[in-house]
């Protein structure tokens, strides 16, 4: 597996919302980047592509705005738009995977069939940017995560399933993805201790070994079971103030060798 940190590790709060901050995490010892777009960066997608390309950071993966997925829960036909600037800013970066929360709180999945009918459109965008579509396993408020993320990729073959570690233990499922039959092709890992939690970011991603998930067996299944794809450890070293905590930057670095050291290959 190739293991990869998310931008979001230092641009987590909204003064550090600024595409050039992420140049602080240039040397976190990972593969590469799952870079974390927010919607002030979709506004000037050129300007933007240029400023992150001139940094040089090694980027695989993008997370779309999650604007998008809320607009897809209300059944607004602008989300596809606002996607396919999320699309052109991840493949002039130099992404190859395009990550998308399909429905998003408070609304999130109570009307999954008409998110699922925008989907086929969404998968456009993504294939005309030359990317594969990432469908994540994200918090619902009716359904399941497992369960939603199978009916959109029946639904849009072309999609893949992005597992996210927290939230599938959010809804006692993390011990079912690797058997779920998905086409997973991508994972974010971050621990779980019981609840999700709000104001203080560094405690709102976990780091593997701050809760209480078994994320090594977890990983170990999904290799048994044959995945040897990305991996991206979702963390912050933001404090509440938007501050960068030196401190909790170092500690991510330190889980980032240990999932490379178990699970890199």
């Amino acid at each position: 597996m190739r293991i990869l940190c998310s931008t979001g590790a230092v641009t987590r709060h909204p003064k550090r919302a600024d595409h050039r901050l992420i140049a602080d995490a240039r040397d976190l010892p990972c593969a590469g980047f799952e870079l974390s777009i927010y919607p002030g960066w979709v506004e000037d997608v050129d300007a933007v592509a240029e400023g992150i390309a001139a940094l040089a950071l090694p980027i695989e993966s993008a997370h779309a705005e999650k604007v998008v997925g809320a607009r897809l829960s209300e059944g607004d036909s602008r989300a596809v738009e606002r996607l396919e600037r999320s699309a052109r800013l991840a493949a002039r970066v130099g992404a190859r995977l395009l990550v998308l929360h399909l429905w998003e709180l408070p609304l999130g999945d109570r009307q999954l069939e008409r998110n699922l009918d925008l989907l086929p459109a969404c998968a456009d965008v993504a294939e005309r940017a030359g990317l594969a579509l990432g469908i994540e396993t994200i918090p619902c408020s009716v359904g399941s995560p497992l369960a939603n993320v199978a009916r959109a990729v029946e639904r849009e073959p072309r999609c893949v399933a992005v597992l996210d570690t927290e939230f599938l233990a959010l809804h006692g499922e993390l011990g079912a993805a690797p058997g779920a039959g998905l086409p997973i092709g991508h994972v974010h890992v971050k621990d779980f201790a019981g609840e999700i939690r709000h104001g203080d970011p560094r405690t709102r991603y976990l780091l593997p070994g701050e809760g209480a998930l078994d994320l090594d067996g977890f990983l170990d299944r999904l290799g048994a079971d044959g995945y040897d794809g990305t991996v991206t450890l979702e963390p912050s070293a933001v404090d509440p103030d938007g501050g960068l905590d030196r401190s909790r930057l170092a500690a991510i670095a330190t889980a980032l060798r240990a999932l490379d050291s178990r699970h890199g290959s």
